[in-house]
């Protein structure tokens, strides 16, 4: 695949008209939904859960320090000692608005 960003483009709609994968060009079966082959979909699959397992991590470590340091863990700001919620008038504002 090419490095520019709009030849790459024009690589991959040129691929997916002619029935082929857009990211390796190998034939499909007619059959297939997809519009990548197995290979491609399984390495796509196997990435996205590698990089979710990290980026959770993160989450998670910056919840944990937010909460250790009496901030709200959603957006950072700094609670009132006498404030009993974990998360600040405004993120719950937003969180009752979006229920």
């Amino acid at each position: 695949m090419p490095l520019i960003a709009s030849e790459r483009r024009v690589v991959y709609l040129k691929r997916k008209k002619s029935g082929c994968c857009p990211r390796c060009g190998r034939k499909k079966k007619k059959s297939d939904k997809f519009s990548y082959c197995e290979d491609c979909r399984e390495f796509y699959r196997s990435y996205n859960q590698q990089i979710s397992k990290t980026v959770n991590k993160q989450r998670k470590a910056k919840y944990k320090e937010r909460k250790k340091n009496k901030q709200c863990p959603r957006c950072g700001k700094k609670l009132n000692k006498t404030y009993k919620k974990i998360i600040c008038p405004v993120c719950l504002e937003k969180q009752y608005n979006y229920n």
